[in-house]
Order: C-alpha cells, then sequence, then structure tokens
C-alpha cells in the first residue's frame, strides 16, 4: 500500500511542478483525494439517474430479475478491470479488507451485464463513468451498485467528505460514503438519502461548489474508461 501511495503521490506532486518527501505526501494525497471525490460525486448522481430513468421506464430497477431465493441482493462493482484486481479473489493482488462480498452473501453480477441491461433498457447507448482512482492506499476504490426486492443502493466513497449527515463511515472505522437509495430502501441503509433529497440537502450542494485543483487530468481518467466494458 505504501508503494501504491507514493506513485500517486509522484504523479500527483509532478503535476503541480512539486517534489515530493515524506512530509509532503499526506498533503498531496488530500490533494488528489479533493479531485477524486469531486469526481465520485458527480458519479453517483450520473449513475443514479440512469437508474431512476430505467425505472421509470420499466417498473423495476436494473438487475432485480437477476435475484434469488437464495441470494436476495444482487451486486454490481462499478470498477475497471484494473481496480477489479484488487478485489478479485485469487488475483495476487487480492485484499480481503477491500472486498465488499468477500463472504460471498451477494450475488456478483458483472459490470458488462450491468451496462448491457441499462442500455437495453433506456434504449440508447451511456457512458461508463469510474473511481479515477485505479489502485488503492487504504480504503475501497470504485462504486457500488445493490439491487433487491424492495429497490436499490448505491453507495462511493468521499474520502474528504468525513461524517456529516449525508456520509457515514463503513465498518473499516475510516472511508467514509455517501449512500443514496430508492424511497423504499432509506430506511434501511445507514444514513441514506433518495437522489431527490440527496441533491438537495445544504451539505451535498456545499460538496458541488468544490473546485478541481486539476480538473484536466481529472477529466481525462474520466473519459479513459468511458467504454470499459466494450473493449
Amino acid at each position: 500500500m505504501k508503494k501504491i501511495l507514493l506513485t500517486i503521490c509522484l504523479a500527483f506532486g509532478l503535476m503541480f511542478n512539486s517534489p515530493v518527501s515524506a512530509n509532503s505526501s499526506a498533503e498531496i494525497e488530500r490533494l488528489y483525494q479533493n479531485d477524486a471525490d469531486i469526481l465520485r460525486l458527480e458519479h453517483l448522481i450520473y449513475w443514479t439517474g440512469l437508474i431512476e430513468e430505467y425505472y421509470k421506464k420499466n417498473n423495476s430497477y436494473p438487475l432485480q430479475n437477476a435475484l434469488t431465493p437464495e441470494k436476495s441482493m444482487a451486486l454490481v462493482r462499478i470498477a475497471t478491470a484494473e481496480q477489479r484486481r484488487f478485489i478479485a479473489p485469487g488475483s495476487q493482488d487480492y485484499k480481503v479488507k477491500l472486498d465488499v462480498n468477500a463472504d460471498n452473501r451477494f450475488s456478483e453480477i458483472s459490470m458488462k451485464r450491468f451496462v448491457s441491461e441499462l442500455e437495453t433498457g433506456l434504449g440508447r447507448e451511456i457512458d461508463e463513468k469510474y473511481d479515477m482512482q485505479q489502485a488503492p492506499t487504504r480504503s475501497p476504490i470504485g462504486y457500488n451498485y445493490f439491487a433487491t426486492n424492495d429497490g436499490y443502493v448505491f453507495w462511493v466513497t468521499c474520502i474528504t467528505c468525513g461524517v456529516t449527515p449525508v456520509s457515514t463511515l463503513l465498518m473499516d472505522g475510516f472511508t467514509p460514503t455517501v449512500n443514496v437509495a430508492s424511497e423504499n430502501m432509506v430506511d434501511k441503509v445507514t444514513k441514506a438519502y433518495t437522489r431527490h433529497d440527496m441533491l438537495n440537502h445544504p451539505s451535498f450542494i456545499k460538496w458541488g461548489n468544490k473546485k478541481f485543483l486539476k480538473e484536466e487530468y481529472a477529466r481525462m481518467m474520466e473519459k479513459t474508461f468511458h467504454r470499459e466494458t466494450k473493449r
């Protein structure tokens, strides 16, 4: 993990034209997460917008048809092939602490199938949007979509958000997440809000006013993977 953090700090440090030392690496990591979190929250609203549109057109949420009596919750990891190395059992880079499905309690659905179902239900091709951080330091990367018989939950990490009325911590005790859920799932997930209520909450609006430090780089990373499942 230290090697990964150093790589991120070196890359972002060069963008700021500043040398990276042990004393500055934490600050550079904070600056990097500032931009990553802005994208993460944008992508939370983007994906949940597609999911809500899908519901209006199909009267169901994506992948509810994949549920079984044995597994009443389906999981899609919104992650690139590079990111999946760290959460794929059997991979030499696998980190069990980062794997939300380490106990195999969820029916896991591929990203390719998720995108295909969205595009079929919406009747158009979509852009795929992923976490710009491709390797974890100590917190999970990527996004998570859960489909249940009662609706859905979609959560992203937001490292710089901290704990607020609309963000909470994972069970690791230090990773903040922001959770959007359908109306019937809100009360079942800690600090989850419907998409409408999240968009209109003062804390979320404040986050939306944050400025990128290196937006060109963030948008480049965003564009790089916008057809990830079609490679």
